[in-house]
């Protein structure tokens, strides 16, 4: 009978054992993979933006990304490669996952990198046949589940040496444990990031405690960054509609027809801002899904600019068009007409006002600069202020008056015709934004 009992208890614990510790393997894997995964895709995307940049420092993007602790950033741009740590190149990579990038597959697996297992995520970022690859070590993870399994195999011998009720008792104070970190993991991936597991003064659990409750931290993290640009969307939506509410509220509680006027007059400014901004969110929505399509088609930028002025009660500001610049190009319309008045409300918002549009350029390419009279664009801004909600010094320190999408958009459309856009210092004092454009039409995929 005890024989039994120890047998079965043997067995008992050992099954228990193996159930818990291939429950909690496979949350922490599965969970590392996942946000390994999710990290590589937004970093991806922010190497995708930067590329579109005037000569980016490829290796100082790498070594600025965001990333999981001990990861590693390599890419492949036009035939070389860059990495973000030392010692990582082609060479740490899985032969089939980047022969799969480089045809154009996104892909992960998990690949020992120096003899340590990681995490190999890749990303093809066909727009500049680049491939992106991101390295995430998973030896905390061993570590953990190794003390784990140091844990579950003490227990079990404990078990089998005290009996049947002994390693009943054994089991159940070893696996309670495990129970809740199984619980907790469970939670986490359900949505629940703020839970922790306790060690319960434990000293063969703390290990295996503050792993899991470092690798909680850094999926909060991580999930909070995410939900940042949500919150900045959320927050330029709330401000239009909390005083368009305001002034239908004063209307209402108001019978003199001055103030009802007023009110109203807000009112239909505060709309219009709202509708600026949704349809700037629309805009900026279809070039991240990637359906955004061009309407090309001949256009004379001396007239579309002229259109502009007028529309904007801009007709006497001076438009200087050069000798060589093309008198038709085959252009979007709509959106380069956007981006005019993006740069001409930016320069009225932020620069003190336009005080001259020039029309220049080649056979090749047009360039359509505005100019104003404000302080100008510090050199450490000029590549940050065409991300999106990205606001200057000038802007941060007066009333928000946009979306802080506007240059966003501009610099989008721009990449859409295989064109740029820069900001530099005007001739006369001031900031200086360049729209430069193919004359025949350059449109990407």
């Amino acid at each position: 009978m005890i024989a039994s009992g120890v047998l079965i208890a043997l067995v008992l614990s050992v099954a228990l054992a193996l159930l818990a510790y291939q429950l909690t393997r496979t949350e922490l894997v599965d969970d590392r993979e996942n946000r390994a995964t999710a990290q590589a895709y937004l970093n991806a995307r922010v190497l995708r933006s930067a590329l579109r940049t005037p000569e980016p420092d490829i290796a100082a993007i790498l070594s600025s990304l965001e990333g999981n602790a001990g990861s590693a950033a390599i890419t492949q741009v036009d035939g070389q490669w860059y990495a973000g740590s030392v010692g990582r190149g082609p060479d740490s990579l899985p032969p089939s996952l980047a022969e799969a990038v480089a045809n154009g597959e996104t892909g992960r697996q998990i690949a020992m990198v120096d003899e340590l297992p990681h995490v190999v995520v890749g990303v093809p970022i066909a727009e500049f046949e680049a491939q992106y690859f991101e390295l995430v070590p998973l030896d905390d993870i061993d570590d953990a589940l190794g003390d784990l399994a140091r844990g579950l195999t003490v227990g079990a011998l404990l078990a089998t040496g005290a009996g049947a009720l002994a390693g009943w008792y054994a089991s159940g104070r070893v696996l309670r444990p495990l129970g809740r970190m199984a619980d907790a993991a469970t939670e986490i991936a359900g949505g629940d990031l703020h839970t922790r597991v306790d060690a319960l003064g434990d000293p063969d659990l703390e290990p295996l405690q503050q792993s899991f409750n470092r690798m909680a931290d850094s999926v909060q993290e991580r999930i909070e960054r995410e939900h940042r640009f949500t919150s900045d969307v959320s927050h330029e939506v709330r401000s239009p509609l909390a005083a368009m509410l305001s002034a239908i509220h004063i209307a209402r509680r108001r019978d003199d027809p001055q103030a009802v006027d007023d009110a109203l007059a807000q009112l239909e400014e505060r709309t219009e801002a709202f509708h600026d901004l949704v349809v700037d969110l629309l805009e900026i929505s279809r070039v991240d899904a990637g359906v955004a399509q061009l309407d090309l088609e001949p256009v004379d930028p001396r007239r579309l600019v002229d259109a502009v002025l007028g529309d904007m009660n801009l007709d006497d500001l001076r438009v200087d068009v050069d000798a060589s610049a093309p008198r038709s190009i085959m252009v979007d319309k709509r959106r380069l007409g956007r981006m005019v008045i993006n740069l001409l409300e930016n320069a009225q918002r932020y620069g003190g006002g336009p005080t001259r549009v020039e029309i220049a350029g080649d056979r090749d390419v047009v360039r359509i600069a505005v100019e104003d009279e404000g302080e100008g664009v510090p050199e450490h801004e000029r590549r940050h202020i065409f991300g999106r909600f990205a606001r200057g010094e000038t802007a941060r320190a007066g009333p928000a008056k946009g979306t802080g999408l506007g240059l966003a958009l501009v610099a989008e459309h721009a990449r859409l015709h295989s064109g740029r856009v820069w900001v530099e210092d005007a001739p006369g004092g001031g900031a200086r934004f360049v729209i430069e454009l193919p004359v025949g039409g350059g449109a990407r995929p």
